[in-house]
């Protein structure tokens, strides 16, 4: 629509200035808008040289339009207030969710470096079973591979002893002592050759429900679940030695930092085409924050306030379908981090890092629930130790 009472605007000039090159230019654009009558009429008149009458209906148009294109530079304004609005709630829900997912991530720091060695042992020693479970395994496994050629074996030798009696017993010429010796030594190797193949079918039963394919699966989740949680206690202890090193005053400027510049270039508050670049600055952001590193953070935020942060929607758009839907996307978005903080209150450990009167305490009763638990494991990886399986 702007576009097309600017062409019009054009026309209307190039008549007053009587310049027929720049009106002939601007014909080509409004042929295409057959769907208007009086701009079909006016490109007739412009043709045929009626001017006078083409200046009159240019005139007549653009004032029916200036109506509809005030209303939409209002409805315009409307929605970008909207949108802006929209963003800073984001913003300051954004802020309230990493608040709580940085004092869960604290008191998670805290529980892996209290509780982290017993964790650790814990864990090595169901890693240590887990193993000792699959040798077990796979020792059963042989053995009734073996178990099973034996009794392949003693099957094969029963029947062609079965073929022999019976050829014995068909060569005799009648009954006799003999005869009857024979059929009773026939019944005696056929209830054998039962008896073993009922044996070899136990065989191929526990051989179908019992592998080694899971109990391999469980040693090799103990083993990554190990070394997972040991990377884990690591970062934790690093971060917490991080942490250690900055007095109270600096834990807060660093926390007032990060959130200023979080606030110039968090992803979820930007435009679309800027997405990508503010992911990378939320990382180096992230990073920095994680090292205590005020002169890298410093550096971020100064560089963000001399007009490198990327630009919120509501400052780039200016087309009214698409304020529209970012408004949607942005209500979505409001929606979904609402529904992660509920979720976040929902969590176990929030519970802990919010309402425990004493922590050390806590902390102190859960070494002795691990405690116990290690004991017991600790017995039974000895008694695992002291089993013998056979190659």
């Amino acid at each position: 629509m702007k576009k097309l009472i600017k062409r019009l605007e054009i026309i209307k000039s190039g008549i007053e200035l009587e310049d027929d090159d720049i009106i002939r230019h601007q014909l080509p654009y409004l042929k295409s808008e057959t769907q208007d009558p009086v701009l079909v009429f006016i490109v007739m008149a412009i043709e045929q040289g009626k001017f006078t009458q083409a200046l009159d209906a240019i005139a007549t148009w653009l004032g029916s339009k200036q109506g509809v294109i005030q209303w939409q530079d209002i409805e315009l304004a409307a929605c970008k207030l909207e949108l802006k609005a929209l963003e800073e709630q984001l913003s300051e829900l954004i802020d309230k969710r990493n608040e709580r997912i940085q004092l869960l991530d604290d008191f998670n720091d805290l529980y892996l470096v209290r509780l982290g060695p017993l964790m650790k042992q814990i864990l090595n020693l169901r890693r240590q079973l887990a193993e000792s479970t699959l040798r077990k395994a796979e020792a059963e496994a042989r053995r009734r591979e073996r178990d099973y050629r034996n009794c392949q074996q003693y099957i094969s030798q029963a029947i062609d002893e079965l073929i022999s009696l019976k050829q014995r017993w068909l060569a005799l010429p009648s009954i006799s002592n003999d005869t009857i010796e024979i059929r009773n030594r026939i019944q005696q190797q056929t209830e054998l050759i039962t008896a073993l193949l009922a044996e070899i079918k136990e065989l191929e039963n526990s051989f179908c429900t019992r592998n080694t394919e899971s109990t391999r699966k469980a040693r090799e989740e103990a083993k990554e679940k190990y070394e997972r949680y040991q990377e884990q206690q690591t970062d934790a202890e690093q971060r917490l030695d991080n942490d250690r090193k900055l007095s109270s005053e600096q834990r807060q400027d660093l926390k007032r930092l990060w959130r200023q510049a979080s606030r110039l270039c968090h992803p979820d508050l930007v435009a679309d085409a800027f997405k990508e670049k503010a992911h990378q600055l939320m990382v180096q952001l992230n990073q920095a924050r994680q090292r205590g590193d005020f002169p890298a953070i410093h550096a971020l935020l100064e560089s963000l306030k001399q007009g490198l942060e990327p630009l919120m929607a509501s400052d780039l758009i200016d087309d009214l379908e698409r304020l529209r839907r970012k408004i949607s996307d942005v209500r979505i978005q409001i929606d979904a981090i609402l529904h992660e903080i509920d979720a976040l209150k929902g969590e176990e450990s929030w519970r802990l890092a919010t309402s425990l009167p004493d922590k050390d305490k806590w902390f102190k009763e859960q070494e002795n629930v691990l405690s116990k638990t290690l004991n017991i494991l600790e017995r039974q990886v000895e008694e695992a130790s002291r089993v013998l399986y056979e190659a």
